[in-house]
């Protein structure tokens, strides 16, 4: 298995973090303190493998893990390689949230954790692309649809090995991984256009990348409304 990490500074200007986190410019000053702290420490980290997938009966077998979705399956029905990952704010500004005790100042560092774990997530992506030279890609993640439950977490950080520990997530009893500021999933090359945003009917989400296609997964995938449940059991 081939196993790369990143790690990368984080240290963008303070009046670029205000405008991105929305602070008022009346805070700069209070907020000054709290940004000199998250960029003395900030250092986000991800991690990425490839592995082999194929097909066997109505399973994607994606390294030596075997996933029931009906989404992967046809969305991955021609791929033969996927790159499970990983992204994180880092240890570091997590372990600075938690500090907080003033309300404020927790959700300032949790939102620039935010803004680190994306910074952190497009350097990985186009590392994975110059690496493998890949052209138009697609990611499925964990607990995004009822096809792929959050208990598909175990799995995919099964397939990262030790890579998830050593950029310092951990997985919760729940499948919620630790620091919060964290995402997971399973890119791979495809020329169709997929976002698991299509498929999720949930309003007013402040992080949707495409519109709902209500036809979408009866049309394309056969979905009814027990395939979550069918699927939730069976991982």
């Amino acid at each position: 298995m081939n196993t790369q990490f990143i790690s990368i500074p984080f240290q963008p200007p303070l009046a670029e973090t205000m405008t991105m986190l929305k602070i008022d410019p009346e805070m700069e000053d209070e907020f000054r303190d709290v940004y000199e702290e998250c960029i003395s420490v900030a250092c986000p980290k991800a991690v990425f493998c490839l592995v082999s997938v194929y097909q066997e009966q109505n399973q994607t077998v994606i390294g030596e893990e075997r996933f029931l979705s009906r989404i992967m399956q046809v969305n991955m029905q021609k791929v033969g390689r996927a790159f499970p990952y990983a992204v994180s704010c880092g240890r570091e500004l997590y372990e600075l949230a938690q500090s907080k005790t003033d309300p404020l100042e927790r959700w300032w560092v949790d939102c620039f954790s935010q803004y680190a774990m994306r910074a952190v997530d497009k350097e990985m992506t186009r590392v994975l692309t110059e690496t493998y030279r890949l052209g138009h890609t697609a990611r499925m993640n964990p607990g995004s649809l009822p096809d792929f439950p959050i208990t598909c977490q175990r799995a995919l950080f099964r397939l990262l090995g030790d890579g998830a520990a050593k950029i310092g997530l951990e997985l919760t009893s729940t499948c919620l991984m630790l620091p919060y500021k964290s995402v997971s999933g399973i890119a791979y090359e495809t020329d169709a256009i997929y976002e698991n945003c299509m498929l999720c009917p949930r309003e007013n989400c402040p992080t949707r990348r495409a519109p709902y296609d209500a036809a979408m997964g009866s049309a394309t995938y056969h979905l009814s409304d027990a395939d979550g449940e069918s699927r939730e059991t069976a991982q």
